[in-house]
């Protein structure tokens, strides 16, 4: 009988951020170890009616990929586009300077996006490169 795959670990995580109380979602691939996995910052924006679909897609990016991914979701009235931009490269910048703490290597940072989060993600990438900090890989090919 084939094993099925291991469950990853899951954690709610409040984010300081230009959105007050911004939450996210962070889930580990298999047990804790040296901060060596990359960190997949990854963005969507949607409806309450996506909430469990982008979790399970989170689930499998982490399980498929062996990324630990850092998931920050923005509703569909988040507010103004640059607000909701700023807020992003909060939870980058967040991402760059904790991501050992999370058991990734903050030195293999990569930002995604689904749907109307691609754009977002692509803004920040963007952003990033632009004032020269945090570095970011170049976006991944899987979809």
């Amino acid at each position: 009988m084939p094993s099925s795959p291991t469950p990853c670990r899951v954690a709610e995580l409040h984010l300081r951020s230009a959105v007050e109380g911004r939450s996210a979602r962070v889930y580990w691939p298999g047990p804790t170890g040296p901060p060596t996995r990359p960190l997949l910052l990854q963005f969507e924006i949607g409806g309450l009616e996506a909430a469990d679909d982008f979790d399970a897609f989170c689930r499998r990016l982490c399980r498929r990929h062996d990324f630990v991914v850092l998931a920050v979701r923005y509703g569909p009235r988040s507010g103004p586009h640059p607000a909701i931009v700023s807020d992003a490269m909060h939870a980058l910048e967040w991402a760059a300077d904790h991501g050992a703490t999370l058991d990734a290597d903050p030195a293999r940072l990569h930002v995604e996006g689904r749907g109307a989060g691609r754009a977002l993600a692509e803004s920040v990438r963007r952003l990033a490169r632009e004032y020269g900090w945090p570095p970011v890989l170049p976006p991944l090919s899987f979809r």
